[in-house]
């Protein structure tokens, strides 16, 4: 009697094979969190950007829990939190990456601006003899 709750064979990721590549994602994200801290990078997006960084680093835990630590036939809460959590930092994380292009964007348009700005002149009629008045008439 099948009551709609079983879910069949499950495939769990070996505990070495998780625990490495998060170990190396853990590396990667450390190595990137410190070179943001270079003078080129603007303030605004070093900060967004490490906050970023730290909830990627923490969300790596209970990502490698729920591959690799709990079955969801022995422990179907467990499983439900472990995902949720993953599912809440990979959410969190979409939000802060769609931020940051926001943010890019805006940056990349003002500069564009101020290259126009700076090279076709600054007024809003920029050329001549587009005004009233403009040409001779006999």
């Amino acid at each position: 009697m099948n009551d709609g709750r079983e879910l069949g064979p499950w495939f769990m990721v070996p505990p070495w094979a998780s625990i490495s590549v998060a170990a190396v994602a853990l590396a990667l994200l450390v190595w990137y969190f410190i070179r943001l801290g270079r003078a080129e990078v603007p303030a605004g997006r070093r900060r967004l950007r490490r906050a970023s960084v730290v909830l990627l680093a923490l969300g790596l835990a209970p990502f490698v829990r729920a591959l690799s630590f709990v079955h969801p036939h022995e422990d179907r809460v467990g499983f439900a939190v472990a995902w949720s959590s993953v599912l809440f930092v990979v959410i969190a994380a979409l939000v802060l990456a769609v931020v940051d292009v926001v943010l890019v964007t805006h940056g990349g348009l003002r500069e564009y601006r101020e290259i126009r700005r700076d090279t076709f002149g600054g007024g809003s009629g920029g050329g001549s003899g587009g005004g009233k008045g403009g040409g001779a008439r006999g």
